[in-house]
């Protein structure tokens, strides 16, 4: 943790040094590391603002042991007390100088063998490589929209190639939707499949279903052979749906309940 706060105020010794600030100072890093704010210090041995005293120290023209940190500390108080912390930013570029002012003299007091080690320098910023993944955007951007218009159109999308909702008399969606639900709850638990089955074709399930079609009006839960699992509920459901809009299925309300069944030819006129 003291090594990213060296790394960090680093760069606000460049920010606090009164040399023409270079592009790269002036930039914000991405962990918000700006020049401190100016906060006023008074001590026995330093009178000047915190940024300064950290450049001070940094560049070992005042030595920290001649300068009590306790008013330091003491005006980073006062200060968080008056402002409104608007600028958190700023009010954090204040305490790594604090904390670094506070490293530096522990360094001084503690009786260490090792010398002191050496700041790295800050890492230079990696260069932007998003572009770099452009054509992998571009190309996801266009299965996206493939996507939608394949899977999630809505009749309202205003597209020639859109094929509307089929007519179906009287019978609502509201009232295929509890048919189904209805059929959803008489399913029976599935077994686990492993995971390479091969899955059925909605084309097979329809010659099955329209095998099992007659010219009498029948529910749904009357089509379907039992015992049914959910899954085999939801292929007998798309394929009715595939066949009525097909015109070779015609549905009905029989009483509360939808009934089907095989729709009759159309007839020509010769």
């Amino acid at each position: 943790m003291l090594m990213a706060l060296r790394n960090d105020v680093t760069v606000l010794a460049r920010r606090a040094s009164p040399r023409k600030p270079h592009k790269a100072d002036e930039a914000v890093t991405a962990l918000g590391v700006v020049a401190p704010p100016p906060i006023r210090v008074e001590s026995p041995g330093f009178s000047g603002s915190l940024a300064t005293l950290f450049a001070c120290v940094r560049e070992r023209k005042i030595d920290v042991l001649d300068v009590p940190l306790l008013p330091v500390c003491e005006a980073y108080l006062a200060y968080l007390l008056q402002v409104s912390l608007k600028d958190l930013d700023q009010a954090a570029a204040a305490l790594a100088a604090l904390a670094y002012l506070l490293e530096r003299k522990a360094w001084a007091l503690l009786p260490v063998a090792e010398p002191e080690p050496v700041a790295e320098m800050p890492l230079e910023l990696i260069a932007p490589s998003a572009h770099e993944y452009e054509t992998a955007i571009f190309a996801l951007r266009i299965w996206e929209e493939d996507r939608e218009q394949m899977f999630f159109r809505p009749p309202d999308a205003g597209s020639a190639d859109y094929e509307l909702p089929f007519e179906i008399g009287s019978v609502t969606i509201l009232d295929l939707a509890r048919a189904f639900e209805r059929l959803l709850s008489k399913a029976e638990p599935a077994a686990i499949a492993p995971l390479n089955k091969p899955r059925r074709l909605i084309t097979e399930q329809m010659k099955v279903v329209l095998k099992a079609l007659t010219s009498e009006w029948r529910t749904l839960e009357a089509l379907i052979l039992t015992p049914f699992t959910r899954e085999d509920a939801v292929y007998w459901f798309l394929s009715l749906l595939e066949l009525i809009r097909l015109g070779q299925v015609a549905v009905k309300i029989l009483g509360e309940d939808v009934a089907f069944a095989r729709a009759k030819p159309a007839k020509h006129n010769c």
